[in-house]
């Protein structure tokens, strides 16, 4: 019954110093995700507040105020708080484009630095993930590319290097994901 809240760990060059597979450090990130389905627990995302260099943060500060804000949401009942960003809930194929859903979007999704969203990825029947667009409607995230006219899955943010910008409009960044299981 003890809260137990942690960081999800942050980019970096994993790679580099461990050599192997770029997906690593993702399937960390989603086993870190699942987590979530015990009682008791939450997860600060760091991905935006990172250094590539430097595999501790330097922005404690932040760190302990998302830490802070799930404590104080789930252990002191505070309502009315943004605790979390977007985590991933649901996807849909629509023709030649994917809906992702989530939860937490708390006052809407959002770009962290007004560009277009960036890291993800999706994927036809031949199971090559490229790059691909992805556009903001409402409290879904919609994903496409004119190389994919029947897809099958997404990816988001799934490289150990990928400091992506989707976040909730509280300014709680998106955790990556994947929809697939192959």
């Amino acid at each position: 019954e003890f809260p137990f809240y942690y960081v999800q760990l942050a980019p970096w060059k994993y790679g580099e110093k461990y050599p192997g597979s770029a997906d690593r450090l993702p399937l960390i990130w989603e086993a870190q995700v699942a987590t979530l389905a015990f009682p008791n627990t939450g997860m600060a995302v760091i991905t935006d507040i990172g250094d590539l260099e430097d595999i501790h943060p330097p922005n404690k500060q932040e760190v302990g105020r998302r830490l802070a804000l799930w404590a104080l949401a789930k252990t002191y009942d505070r309502t009315g708080l943004v605790y979390s960003g977007p985590l991933y809930k649901s996807m849909k194929v629509e023709g030649d484009r994917i809906r992702i859903g989530f939860d937490h979007v708390g006052g809407g999704l959002a770009s962290r630095d007004g560009k277009p969203l960036s890291h993800f990825q999706i994927d036809g029947e031949d199971k090559k993930f490229i790059a691909a667009q992805a556009v903001i409607e409402g409290d879904t995230v919609v994903v496409s590319s004119d190389q994919v006219k029947q897809p099958v899955a997404v990816r988001f943010g799934w490289h150990e290097l990928a400091e992506p910008n989707l976040m909730n409009r509280e300014g709680l960044p998106s955790s990556p994901f994947r929809t697939d299981r192959w």
